[in-house]
C-alpha cells in the first residue's frame, strides 16, 4: 500500500480544486501579504503531477497548503493516517530553550525529559525540516502540532534525551490517553468547583458541561480548565449558561465576490462584520469564575474564552491560547481527501489581531 499511485488526471483534478477553493474562499491573505498564489501553485503543480506515489503526493500537498500560514487551512487524507499514522507513543512541546516531553507511554521516557536527537540528528534540525508540512497560524502553533503528525516520523527511530538515555521508538507501540470526556469535581466542598473540558468535538460534551454547572450556587467559585482543548463546536449555550452580563464574540472578515463581479473584473474584497452585544439569559450562573488556558487551547475553545476575557466576567489564567479559529470551508476532494480553507479571519472585538497571537491571559 505504501507505493499506491494516483493517475495523473486524478492528481490534476485534485490540484485544480485546491487552487479554486483557495482563490475563492481563503480569508487570510493579510498574514501572507507577499504571497503569489499563481507562482506558488505552479511550483506545487510541477511536483504534484510527477509524484510517484500517493504518499509523495500527500506530502507535497500538505506543504503547499501549509505555506499559507493558517491553522484552519489544511489538507488531509484518510489513507495517509491509515497507512502512515501509527502513533509514536509520546508528545513533545517547544519550550524556551528546547523540546520537552509532555506526555509519554514509552517505558523510561518521562514528561519533563529534554530531547536532544532523533536518529542521530539534532532534534531542532529534524523539527525544522518537518515544520513546513504542518499547518499553523504561527511557528508556535506548528511546533505544538508537530509530534501529533506521526506520518512525518520514521517507522522506527532512536530518541536521545538530554540525560543521555536512548529510546528506540517503533510507531504503533502504544497510544497516548486522549480522553475527551468533560468532568466536574469539588476541589473544596460547597466552595470551589472545577470543570475540565478537554474538547468540544461532540455536542454532548457541551450538554454535559451545562449539566455540571446548572445547579451551582452563586457563591461557588467555578474554575474551568480548557487547556489542551483543540476545539470542535462553538459552545454558545455553555457561554450563555455562565454569562449574567452582556457579552460579544469576534469581529471577523470574509472574502466576498459574486459571480457577476468576477465576470465583470471587479476584484474580491474583505467584508467586515462587527460583533454584536448579546443580552444575558435568565438563570445564568453568577458566581466568580477562573478559566485556565494554554497554547493547546484552539478554535472553538478560543470562541468560548473570548467573551469572558472581553467583558472581564472571568479571570483568565495560563499562557496565550493557540491563536487559530474561524469557520473553515470544507472541500471534499474524493477518495478520503479533504481540504479545509479558513474562510473567516477573526479579530478581537476591539479590532486587535488574534490570528497567530491568541487570547492573552490576565495572569500567567
Amino acid at each position: 500500500m505504501n507505493a499506491i499511485s494516483l493517475p495523473t488526471a486524478r492528481k490534476a483534478i485534485i490540484a485544480a480544486r485546491v487552487y479554486e477553493a483557495l482563490r475563492s474562499t481563503f480569508a487570510h491573505w493579510e498574514a501572507v501579504p507577499n504571497y503569489d498564489l499563481d507562482h506558488e501553485f505552479a511550483a506545487y503543480l510541477d511536483e504534484a503531477l510527477v509524484a510517484p506515489d500517493r504518499l509523495t503526493f500527500d506530502l507535497v500537498t500538505l506543504r503547499f497548503v501549509a505555506s499559507l500560514n493558517n491553522g484552519h487551512t489544511a489538507f488531509g487524507d484518510n489513507w495517509l493516517w491509515a497507512e502512515h499514522g501509527a502513533p509514536i507513543g509520546f508528545d513533545a512541546q517547544w519550550m524556551d530553550d528546547g523540546w520537552v516531553v509532555t506526555q509519554s507511554v514509552v517505558r523510561g521516557l518521562e514528561p519533563g525529559d529534554w530531547l536532544a536527537q532523533i536518529s542521530g540528528e539534532a532534534v531542532d534540525a529534524f523539527a525544522n525540516a518537518k515544520l513546513p508540512f504542518v499547518s499553523g497560524s504561527s511557528l508556535r502553533e506548528r511546533r505544538h502540532r508537530l509530534f501529533s503528525r506521526p506520518y512525518l516520523f520514521p517507522n522506527t527511530f532512536e530518541l536521545l534525551t538530554g540525560r543521555g538515555e536512548t529510546h528506540r521508538i517503533r510507531r504503533g507501540m502504544a497510544r497516548l490517553d486522549q480522553s475527551q470526556e468533560p468532568g466536574g469535581r469539588w476541589t473544596k466542598p460547597n466552595h470551589d468547583f472545577r470543570l475540565t473540558l478537554p474538547s468540544f468535538a461532540a455536542p454532548e460534551f457541551e450538554a454535559r458541561a451545562i449539566r455540571c454547572v446548572a445547579n451551582l450556587p452563586d457563591d461557588v467559585h467555578l474554575t474551568i480548565d480548557v487547556r489542551g482543548n483543540a476545539g470542535g463546536n462553538t459552545p454558545c449555550d455553555l457561554v450563555a449558561a455562565l454569562m449574567p452580563v452582556p457579552y460579544r464574540f469576534w469581529r471577523h472578515a470574509t472574502l466576498v465576490q459574486s459571480g457577476l463581479e468576477r465576470a465583470e473584473g471587479v476584484p474580491s474584497r474583505m467584508q467586515i462584520t462587527e460583533p454584536t452585544w448579546i443580552e444575558p439569559t435568565t438563570g445564568a450562573f453568577r458566581g466568580p469564575m477562573t478559566i485556565l488556558i494554554d497554547r493547546g487551547t484552539f478554535s472553538a475553545a478560543e470562541d468560548f474564552v473570548l467573551p469572558f476575557k472581553d467583558n472581564r466576567r472571568a479571570r483568565i489564567v495560563g499562557e496565550a491560547t493557540g491563536g487559530s479559529s474561524g469557520q473553515p470551508y470544507v472541500c471534499d476532494l474524493g477518495g478520503g481527501m479533504l481540504l479545509w480553507v479558513g474562510s473567516k479571519r477573526q479579530y478581537l472585538p476591539d479590532g486587535d489581531p488574534f490570528e497567530g497571537v491568541g487570547i492573552l491571559p490576565d495572569d500567567a
